[in-house]
Order: C-alpha cells, then structure tokens, then sequence
C-alpha cells in the first residue's frame, strides 16, 4: 500500500512539473528589446497576468518567432484574440518564455 501511495504521489508531481498553460486575450502593449533580440507583450485580461504586470517573452532566433511577432503585430492591428502556450503563470511583475503562439478564426 505504501509503494502504491508513493507512486500515486510521484505521478501527481510529474504531471505538476510538465504541467503546460493557455492564455488568450487581445494585445495590451507588444514592444522589442534594444538589442532587436527579444519580444515582449502583455495580453488584456488574461489568466496568468490579469492585473500583476506579466509579460510574455521569447527571442527572434528562428524564421518560427519571427512570424509569431507579425502574428502579434497583425492582431494587435485587428484587435483579434491570441492563444499563448506557456511552462507556467508568471508571479507579479516577472516574465515567462512563450512555448508557442497560434490564433484561432
């Protein structure tokens, strides 16, 4: 019984470890590092960062971040929603790497 105790526990643990969020929301502020390195944005009422200062990063390394910045550009011009695949929820005035970034129609 304790082994099974013990495994259900390290199951639950592993599932908190790779646990993956989603939050979607329209743009609130989208800006780029001096360097032109790095994005930054914050989305309106979201769930991770509602209220706390949160933003979201990730570096222009790959042709892939490149086109999640004129996804970003292009919906903060439409004033459309985005979805935003992050490791965790931020604390209060941090920053998260982005996972991934799509958009739904």
């Amino acid at each position: 019984m304790k082994k099974l105790a013990a495994v259900f526990l390290l199951v639950c643990l592993s599932f908190n470890v790779f646990a993956i969020t989603e939050v979607s929301g329209k743009i609130a502020r989208l800006y780029v590092n001096n360097d032109g390195n790095w994005v930054f944005f914050s989305l309106k009422n979201d769930q991770c960062g509602q209220g706390i200062g949160v933003y979201y990063q990730f570096p222009l390394d790959s042709e892939a971040r490149k086109a999640w910045f004129s996804m970003l550009l292009a919906a903060a011009n439409t004033e459309k929603s985005i979805n935003v695949s992050l490791p965790n929820c931020p604390t209060a005035g941090a920053s998260v790497l982005v996972r991934y970034i799509y958009q739904d129609f």
